[in-house]
């Protein structure tokens, strides 16, 4: 494919996809689908304007209609994802709650997004596909950057202060959280899916509960 040029606009960083509607998004969508598919079967080499075009069955040239190049198809990918990540925050009531139950909440419905649509992960935690494009490794950068940033808010908060561990500081607290979510959607992966992500995520969430709970003595609420 063609490879578009850097032009700084919103339409560009996010794909495609961004800006377009009607049929031609349906388009757009499906073949964002399609590439998902193909990188999660075979990575990099398997996304080839051929293979790409024959399985959303069109031709090589009616894709171009759509995406430049194959960078805006990984953005439009991430964007997509991004989406995903910012509707999940959305629907986890705020507020002064629990704030370890809206930990939870976002952290389970990642396994669920995920356990919804395996190939996704195969795309999101292959660092090959994205490590050597700078628009693509600060695009993934920054959605782990918004998903740190919400855990972070919550821990931060003045009723996380009172239900977290006090000891460990709350960026660390936030990395042990995400980075225990993403090695074990990484080792559902490399298993083949081989095993109930939404349980295991489950029983992986009860055993950092324990750990990060701030201990009964120092709880305020």
């Amino acid at each position: 494919m063609r490879t578009r040029k850097k032009t700084g606009s919103s339409a560009d960083s996010d794909g495609g996809c961004a800006i377009m509607a009607g049929a031609s998004s349906a388009r757009c969508e499906q073949i964002v689908a399609a590439a998902i598919e193909l990188l999660s079967e075979g990575g990099m080499a398997a996304l080839t304007t051929k293979s790409l075009a024959r399985a959303v069955g069109v031709t090589e040239p009616a894709l171009y209609r759509h995406f430049d190049s194959k960078q805006d198809i990984l953005l439009a990918i991430l964007a997509q994802f991004e989406g995903r990540i910012r509707t999940l925050f959305a629907e986890v009531p705020d507020g002064e709650g629990d704030v370890l139950a809206q930990i939870q909440a976002v952290y389970m419905r990642i396994f669920h997004s995920f356990a919804a649509q395996p190939s996704l992960a195969s795309v999101i935690f292959a660092e090959e596909i994205f490590r050597h494009d700078e628009r693509l490794a600060d695009r993934v950068a920054g959605i782990m950057d918004t998903v740190e940033g919400h855990v972070l808010s919550l821990v931060r908060s003045r009723r996380g202060r009172s239900q977290v561990r006090k000891d460990i500081p709350v960026k660390d607290l936030a990395r042990i959280i995400m980075g225990s979510l993403r090695f074990l959607v990484t080792r559902w992966r490399l298993s083949g899916y081989g095993f109930d992500l939404e349980r295991e995520g489950a029983a992986l969430w009860r055993s950092l509960r324990t750990m990060i709970v701030a201990p009964a003595q120092e709880r305020t609420d």
